[in-house]
């Protein structure tokens, strides 16, 4: 679904974009539209060796002090804030800091279920068969949006896709209807540097 949004944005030639764990598909089109201003990143850029685009290394954790306010049109980041090991309140307000007044910041992350975990003290709780080192650290459940990232970012208390596209659209894409309402792990969450409020 996250096509569907960056086509919904009209992005213009040469946008500053950011995208962090770039997917291959999502990657070829994003360089298209940036060009030398499309930038990928991630913790492993090693993982990368094959999706189309060079890949630099960035730690959530760290280097988002390092991001210049006011600088990306368009910041993507999709099922990334689970693994990092540090405050991902923090990591998100840099995020949209980093916004222009303009720019959005579109991210997914995974829900199922009601409940909210999080451990990031205790690295051997991490499963290292899923995602090696870089495992899941918090669970975002539905009944807890308000609570989480609802705390960080004015958000719709109900997820509808349709406020975004109509039926017809998501039909047309193969997006199934049980993803077209409520949070799941499909959800898209698009946010402005406005929407902060913190």
């Amino acid at each position: 679904m996250a096509g569907l949004f960056i086509d919904h944005l009209g992005l213009h030639t040469g946008a500053h974009i950011l995208h962090f764990a770039p997917e291959r598909g999502l990657a070829a089109k994003l360089r298209a539209v940036g060009g030398e201003n499309y930038r990928a990143v991630d913790i492993d850029p090693g993982r990368y060796a094959d999706a189309g685009v060079a890949v630099a290394p960035f730690d959530l954790c760290r280097d988002g002090f390092s991001l210049k306010p006011g600088s990306f049109d368009l910041i993507l980041h999709n099922h990334v804030l689970e693994h990092i090991a540090c405050n991902y309140t923090v990591v998100l307000v840099q995020l949209a800091r980093a916004l222009t007044d303009t720019g959005v910041m579109l991210f997914s992350v995974p829900i199922v279920g009601d409940d909210y975990w999080e451990e990031i003290t205790r690295p051997e709780s991490v499963d290292p068969t899923r995602f090696g080192v870089h495992g899941h650290r918090r669970h975002f459940g539905r009944a807890f949006i308000g609570e989480t990232l609802g705390m960080i970012f004015h958000l719709d208390p109900v997820y509808d896709a349709r406020h975004w596209f109509p039926e017809k659209v998501l039909r047309e894409v193969n997006i199934p209807e049980r993803l077209w309402q409520g949070f799941t792990g499909s959800s898209i969450f698009a946010v402005r540097k406005a929407d902060l409020r913190i």
